[in-house]
């Protein structure tokens, strides 16, 4: 039987379902929140970036994807072929109840969804306040952005007219999208967005969503109570351009976790009444009986938050909220765990479960740089290089 790369997820929690905005690149095992669609109440939900694999690695729980169905945005299936499932990217994840052990985290992943957040033709590219403009929509880029390893230097390989994908998380206090990971996405049939509505005028059937302003006169699957600061996901004609965008059809936005369901979502704020009632991901949260870490840190539209809880009525009734800086997040070390494939030697670099890896400044557990080879299974430890296309492996462990 062909062994598929297990999956982290960010924040270290894991949930019978991941709803990705974007599968991230995360910190040692730190991974982001994502969300799915429930069938029972009985297993876990978890909204997260993929930040590593062993399995894959989601929110801190390693995840069995072996016998996993891919999906993307529409529902159609993808072909598991080892490299469907990337670092940074945002999915929903279905999976068992999470066991917990001395040894970490687990459990066993059976439906992942791809999130894409926005994909189309690349606006304005600057590198001096390190954003990108797609769709009218402003994405912001930091040290833990992944970009594809096709895209060396990072944002300075985009240019405009470049039709690219992006996950990522809309971030309602700026108006703008953290990146998680952005590559390219050439020959792309439809485009597509999600982000949290502004400006509705239900009489002209337009509203506006970030930068761009968006025609649904004729879109199918209208959300019933569309509203206001209400997150969507919509799919636009590859032939959108500038100016008004006409909307071909409404998605679902967020995973709907069943009641039942332990959950951990790992995001950033999308909605904020008190620190006891809030949204993440766009997943509204009761978090008046929950344990905050630290407890002096504010919560607030924008700030990075793990969550912790159960579902009931469709909430999130939180009993830990764990607040995350900028420094917390940029100072992300991955974990990446396979067979060595396409070493060189002389570059000192290699690949491990599709993702690239310099090895020039690593230190070496259980053996050697001499050991190293193709097929031979190793555990890469690491941040993101600079450009966002690399692990730069801090340590090489040997079985």
């Amino acid at each position: 039987m062909k062994t598929l790369p297990r999956l982290t997820l960010g924040g270290g929690h894991m949930g019978r379902l991941i709803r990705s905005f974007a599968m991230a690149a995360l910190a040692s095992t730190l991974l982001f929140g994502c969300g799915g669609v429930g069938t029972g109440g009985t297993g876990a939900f978890l909204s997260s970036e993929v930040s590593g694999f062993a399995s894959v690695i989601v929110g801190g729980v390693e995840l069995d994807d072996t016998k996993a169905s891919v999906f993307d945005d529409d529902g159609a299936a993808v072909a598991r072929n080892g490299n469907e499932l990337r670092l940074g990217m945002m999915v929903d994840v279905d999976a068992s109840t999470i066991v917990s052990t001395s040894n970490g985290k687990s459990a066993a992943a059976s439906r992942f969804r791809i999130a894409t957040a926005v994909l189309g033709p690349v606006e304005a590219v600057d590198t001096g306040t390190r954003t990108l403009t797609v769709l009218g929509q402003q994405l912001q880029i930091n040290a833990a952005t992944v970009f594809g390893p096709s895209l060396h230097g990072g944002l300075s390989a985009l240019h405009a007219g470049d039709v690219v994908a992006a996950y990522a998380l809309p971030d309602a206090s700026s108006g703008r999208y953290v990146a998680t990971r952005i590559e390219p996405a050439p020959g792309a049939k439809a485009y597509r967005l999600r982000g949290i509505v502004s400006a509705l005028d239900s009489a002209s059937r337009t509203l506006h969503i970030g930068g761009a302003t968006l025609d649904y006169a004729n879109a199918s699957g209208v959300p019933a109570g569309l509203a206001n600061g209400q997150l969507v996901r919509v799919k636009l004609p590859a032939a959108s351009g500038t100016g008004v965008l006409s909307v071909d059809a409404f998605g679902a936005a967020t995973g709907s976790p069943m009641d039942g369901d332990s959950a951990v979502v790992d995001g950033l704020v999308t909605s904020f009444a008190s620190e006891s009632a809030f949204g993440v991901n766009g997943l509204p949260v009761d978090a008046s009986q929950a344990q905050f870490d630290p407890a002096s840190t504010a919560l607030a539209a924008g700030v990075y938050a793990s969550v912790e809880g159960r579902v009931a009525n469709g909430t999130l009734v939180a009993t830990r909220v764990k607040v995350l800086g900028q420094s917390a997040i940029a100072a992300r070390v991955y974990q990446v765990s396979g067979p060595v494939s396409s070493l060189n030697g002389s570059a000192k670099t290699l690949v491990v479960r599709n993702v690239e890896v310099d090895y020039s400044g690593a230190q070496f557990v259980n053996g050697t740089a001499a050991g190293l080879a193709n097929g031979v299974a190793v555990r890469v430890d690491g941040p993101l290089s600079a450009d966002g296309t690399q692990v730069s492996a801090t340590q090489i462990t040997f079985p």
